[in-house]
């Protein structure tokens, strides 16, 4: 090949290269709008670790010393160990990834190949172990999708370097213009893939690429022949700062009410005074005084009554004395309303009595020889418990606590 058609050839490949990068382009402007960025859930992630196996192809000559030809010329494949890291750069439309492989592990069929052409003849691409490293850019085609499915494109500028870690430490560095087989390429890689997501933060990819040879920009030689590799591969991948995406929470349905069956009101059990009787109290003759002893007696009717809400006390008043009809009513009285007083005085309510004068008392006969101290069973005044209830069925006789000789 002469050096005006090697000019004409390159240049050639050049403008096919920039013409697969534009298509790519356009290619990813067909997606969603980034502005639906972060919209799935499978897609919740800042950055990501990948792993991958596959199968890296040299296509170029088998001699690099001589003209690629039909007998110059091969496709050897190899499987390949990837690794990856990548970080989104535009929302979740464009990240950048870092890619580094390693290939050709077992040499003895490119070594094979080399042996067989005419002597001298060297090509370390098929005899060396190889390193690639890219620097790459992924645009996703289906931001913001809700599918566990994503598919993307990717290009780069990468190198490739065959024995880095041992043998020849000259490395035979790109644009240099040494003559000879070189053990170092750079290259443009284009390619496509899907990720298929289990979740947030967990996926498995595979996809397929091809590199273009750039050596040919700084070459001057003019037997340099181009060679080109591709690469096929499938792995998984891991996030490493897993965003939380909280599930909405669910519409809260209200229980149904609940209406309880109607239950007819019990009927009301009136209260009913237990008590049968109560202390009655007995007075000097001529007096309205309490005594001691009386007022012991009344204490103990308070106690009862506290502890019984159910009954009410009817207080009648009785005395000895015959003077008159008048003078018995009110001595009687004075001394039932002393009986009262002190009831409400040690904290009852007045409600709860009634009070009356009975005048003389049955144990006392109308003749004089009864008026005086002879008869003390006449100077007493009795507390008649009852059922408070009777109050409100008008069943006590004479008006509630109405003196009755207001009107004598």
């Amino acid at each position: 090949m002469t050096k005006p058609a090697l000019i004409t050839h390159h240049c050639g490949l050049m403008l096919k290269t920039f013409r697969l990068l534009a298509f790519s382009l356009i290619l990813g402007t067909l997606g969603v709008d980034a502005a639906s960025a972060q919209a799935n859930q499978f897609r919740d992630s800042r950055a990501h670790l990948g792993v991958a196996a596959g199968l890296f192809t040299y296509h170029g000559p088998i001699d690099l010393l001589q003209r690629r030809s039909a007998s110059n010329f091969v496709r050897e494949s190899d499987p390949a160990a990837v690794f990856f890291g990548s970080f989104p750069i535009i929302s979740d439309r464009f990240y950048f990834r870092g890619m580094l492989a390693f290939t050709n592990f077992s040499q003895s069929d490119g070594e094979a190949l080399v042996a067989a052409q005419p002597q001298p003849a060297k090509n370390e691409f098929l005899t060396s172990f190889l390193m690639l490293w890219e620097p790459e850019i992924v645009m996703t085609l289906t931001p913001g999708s809700r599918s566990r499915v994503l598919p993307y494109i990717f290009t780069g500028f990468g190198a490739m370097v065959a024995d880095p870690f041992k043998s020849n430490p000259q490395v035979n560095i790109p644009g240099t213009g040494v003559p000879g087989p070189e053990r170092s390429v750079y290259h443009i890689p284009v390619g496509a893939g899907i990720d298929v997501a289990f979740n947030g933060c967990w996926s498995a990819f595979a996809e397929a690429s091809w590199r273009f040879d750039l050596n040919y920009v700084w070459r001057n030689e003019a037997d340099y022949d181009p060679h080109n590799t591709s690469l096929v591969m499938g792995g998984i991948r891991m996030c490493l700062n897993r965003r939380k995406v909280r599930a909405p929470e669910p519409t809260r349905i209200p229980p149904p009410m609940t209406v309880p069956a109607y239950a007819p009101p019990l009927p009301e059990s009136p209260l009913m005074c237990p008590l049968v009787e109560l202390n009655s109290v007995y007075f000097e003759y001529g007096s309205v005084e309490l005594s001691a002893e009386a007022r012991a007696m009344l204490d103990e009717n308070i106690e009862a009554l506290t502890i019984n809400e159910a009954c009410c006390v009817e207080i009648i008043g009785y005395t000895d004395r015959d003077d008159s009809g008048i003078d018995a009513l009110r001595m009687s009285r004075a001394r039932a309303d002393a009986v009262f007083n002190y009831y409400v005085r040690r904290g009852l309510p007045e409600d709860m009595f009634t009070v009356s004068a009975q005048g003389y008392g049955e144990a006392c006969g109308k003749a004089k020889d009864t008026e005086g101290p002879g008869c003390p069973r006449a100077r007493r005044v009795d507390s008649l418990p009852f059922d408070c209830a009777q109050v409100l069925r008008g069943s006590i006789r004479n008006s509630f606590r109405r003196p009755l000789y207001e009107n004598f």
